[in-house]
This record gives C-alpha cells, sequence and structure tokens, in this order.
C-alpha cells in the first residue's frame, strides 16, 4: 500500500528551505515556532533524513534536502493548479 502522503508537509519544507530558519517558516505559516519544530521532525521521520542542520548559528540543508528542494516548487505549482 503507497505511503500517505501530508501535502502540508511538502509545503512546509518548502518553506523550512526557502527560509532557512525555523522561525522564518513558521512566521510564514502563522505558527508557532516551536510548532515549526514539530512539523520539522516530522517531515526529518517521513524522509528519514535531518533535513536541516546547525551550522553554527545557521541551520542548512543536507544534500537530501537540497535534492528534494528541485523539486518542491514545481510539486507545489502543480498542486496549486490542479485545485484552481
Amino acid at each position: 500500500m503507497p505511503q500517505k502522503i501530508d501535502f502540508n508537509l511538502i509545503y512546509a519544507l518548502n518553506l523550512l528551505l526557502e527560509e532557512g530558519s525555523v522561525s522564518g517558516a513558521a512566521e510564514k505559516m502563522n505558527l508557532s515556532a516551536p510548532a515549526m519544530s514539530r512539523i520539522l521532525g516530522r517531515i526529518r521521520r517521513q524522509f528519514d533524513d535531518p533535513i536541516m542542520v546547525r551550522a553554527g548559528k545557521h541551520l542548512v540543508p543536507t544534500p537530501r534536502a537540497l535534492e528534494l528542494k528541485r523539486q518542491l516548487g514545481e510539486i507545489i505549482e502543480q498542486a496549486t493548479a490542479l485545485i484552481a
């Protein structure tokens, strides 16, 4: 049976990678930073990858996250068009 897809996680992952921070992505999603941090945890489990790791004061994407980032914009655009 195929794995259930949570498109909210896809959207959140895209924002996390665009913003490069949990707080920035949280603000764009109108969530608290702790709520966004929990979402990042779910994303990490979903993709079995840390996705973003601390480098000094910043979070940087993992190589896997960079692979996903290339696809995310297209996926979100297609989903938006499908609904429209």
